[in-house]
């Protein structure tokens, strides 16, 4: 998931190594979804980092990861990071 400032959440899906969605709004289907997928994005409604970590299938004790604060602030080292 990519939190975008401008446009909102999106996402990416990929399985084994295989992309099967891209530019994904968490909470968005369509009409071939099955439906416990559904199901937990009405359970999850606009909370796209809980809804993202249930489609995969993780369910973290400590929700300090998402909320804060932070073990370590990492310094990244001077590039043009818009470059491939």
């Amino acid at each position: 998931m990519y939190a975008n400032p401008k446009s909102g959440n999106q996402g990416s899906f990929v399985r084994d190594g295989a992309v099967e969605g891209w530019d994904l709004h968490p909470g968005g289907r369509d009409t071939g979804t099955p439906p416990e997928e559904v199901l937990t994005a009405y359970i999850y409604g606009s909370h796209a980092i809980a809804e993202c970590c249930a489609y995969a299938g993780l369910f973290p004790a400590d929700p300090r990861p998402f909320t804060g604060p932070p073990d370590l602030w990492v310094e990244l080292p001077e590039r043009d990071y818009w470059q491939h």
